[in-house]
């Protein structure tokens, strides 16, 4: 987990900002105090829920982290051209292409619908914190992702869409504007990512 978020933010420093890359540091620092220091909280007085809740979001959002460091990079690296000849000069499916990216498209996009969930909680007399989520998690997940649920299904219906009118389905050879070539930080990733998986694999 470690090793694979050092890997993200070694790509994310090569096209990000040093500012940038500092707080994706500290907020994986966070997250890391966050599920092991409740730990040392169970032998209190403190209510399970009160340790559970923060320790399972945590738990999540450290093997989510490094995956959304790599895609913040690849969106402010490469534009949707490029990473679409890339994937599809890798010779994979286009079901795979496609939905590779509606997924990048849609991030920005869960961003935008996540204020808006937040902005139509307040409207209702709603609390919005952290303490709110703790005290009450079912009905934060039910006033968060349910929501999220409705729209995200809807957009990706959207994305699809639009993917399909721009031709992503056509069965001919696709000629791109971009010229996509592997470069010396992609040959250095292809090269550092498996010893790191056996690195992984020793250390278990």
């Amino acid at each position: 987990m470690i090793l694979s978020f050092l890997l993200s933010i070694l790509v994310f420093a090569t096209v990000g900002r040093a500012a940038q890359t500092v707080k994706f540091i500290l907020g994986f620092l966070v997250l890391l105090v966050l599920q092991y220091g409740a730990e040392l909280l169970r032998g209190t007085d403190l209510p399970r829920g009160l340790i559970f809740v923060p320790q399972l979001i945590a738990f999540i959002a450290l093997r989510i982290y490094p995956f959304v460091v790599l895609g913040i990079a690849l969106k402010k690296s490469t534009n949707i051209a490029e990473i679409t000849t890339a994937l599809s000069r890798l010779h994979l499916h286009r079901g795979i292409v496609l939905s590779i990216v509606v997924m990048i498209r849609y991030l920005p996009a869960l961003k935008d619908d996540f204020r808006v969930i937040v902005d139509a909680m307040r409207l209702k007399g709603i609390p919005v914190s952290l303490g709110y989520v703790v005290r009450h998690p079912m009905k934060a997940i039910e006033y968060f992702v349910v929501p999220m649920l409705f729209r995200s299904e809807k957009i990706t219906e959207e994305f699809s869409g639009a993917a399909l009118v721009k031709g992503y389905e056509y069965s001919g050879t696709r000629t791109s504007y971009f010229d996509v070539r592997m470069g010396g930080k992609d040959w250095a990733m292809i090269f550092l990512a498996p010893f790191a998986f056996a690195l992984c694999l020793t250390v278990v």
